[in-house]
């Protein structure tokens, strides 16, 4: 355990060294990831918070189900009993004619101050109906929606399912491109600091061969280079979730108005403490085995000498 830690000691000491004797090297490489990390970082600040804005509308969504103007009581009846035996059926509010009219002119003498007398009433009656938050909630407004559709007296239902199709396709698009994007910069990232910790080694070169020569072995002659590639790796995560705060608040104060206007109640998101978590161990991951590619190439080409 002693000789453990001593070999670390020793091997922290030997990449202070290696950082102080390629200071522009080192940083260039930071820099390089923190700018490669902030972008996926930025990445994620978007999707995390196009997925909270469909979360948002999902608790919003509710099934319109418009009526023949010629439906019967019995109909309507038969409508409400299925509201009413339906477990997931959270309210359910009818709205007449008359009151479809009025709330529609209103809503245009408000957007466009002008009221509207077409000396008659184009407008279905309806009802609106809300359901409760659950698992596969839009799916089962989906089948549920599928059977009105067919009772007698509906005219036609709606609850924006080909948005919601479409929206979901698109975020279903955006998990694919962030992992491809992510796998993408992380082989970028391996190579760059992999080629920095191969210039660290052939400026110390003369040293490590004199080290093996007189019995150090070769995963203590690792251990510096191993070390100075992690630090690399959380260097340049730490640097760049300070772009991404930079550019989080910058987007906070730009669009939180806009945002609560489309979906009221949701606040412009950072990234989740753990995919942060995940973001700084993964840099961390990459610079480990960057660094450990060049130092086992290294070492296969002297013992091949």
């Amino acid at each position: 355990m002693n000789s453990v830690i001593q070999a670390l000691l020793i091997g922290s000491r030997a990449t202070i060294a290696n950082v102080r004797a390629n200071v522009q090297t080192f940083l260039i490489s930071v820099m390089t990831i923190a700018i490669s990390i902030g972008i996926l970082g930025l990445f994620l600040i978007i999707f995390f918070n196009l997925n909270g804005f469909l979360a948002s509308w999902n608790q919003q969504v509710q099934l319109i189900v418009y009526l023949q103007d010629d439906i019967s009581r019995a109909q309507k009846g038969n409508l409400e009993d299925l509201f009413k035996t339906n477990s997931r059926v959270q309210s359910t509010e009818e709205v007449t004619k008359d009151q479809a009219w009025q709330e529609f002119r209103l809503s245009q003498a408000e957007k466009s101050g002008l009221e509207l007398d077409l000396g008659f009433n184009p407008l279905p009656g309806s009802y609106r109906v809300r359901f409760k938050m659950s698992d596969n909630r839009l799916l089962h407004i989906s089948k549920f929606a599928g059977k009105i559709q067919s009772e007698p007296g509906v005219e036609s239902v709606e609850y924006g399912k080909s948005w919601v199709s479409r929206f979901e396709k698109f975020m279903v698009f955006c998990r694919v491109f962030l992992m491809a994007t992510g796998a993408l910069l992380s082989f970028g990232l391996i190579l760059i600091i992999s080629n920095t910790i191969r210039l660290s080694i052939y400026s110390r070169q003369d040293e490590i061969e004199l080290m093996l020569l007189i019995g150090a072995t070769p995963q203590f002659v690792k251990i510096p280079f191993l070390l100075e590639g992690m630090l690399q790796g959380l260097s340049g995560s730490l640097l760049s979730l300070g772009l991404m705060e930079i550019i989080y608040y910058y987007l906070r104060n730009e669009f939180q108005t806009s945002i609560e206007s489309i979906a009221r109640g949701m606040g412009f998101q950072f990234i989740p403490e753990p995919f942060l978590l995940i973001l700084v161990g993964s840099s961390v991951l990459i610079g480990l085995v960057a660094s450990y590619i060049s130092t086992y190439q290294y070492m296969q080409v002297l013992n091949r000498r």
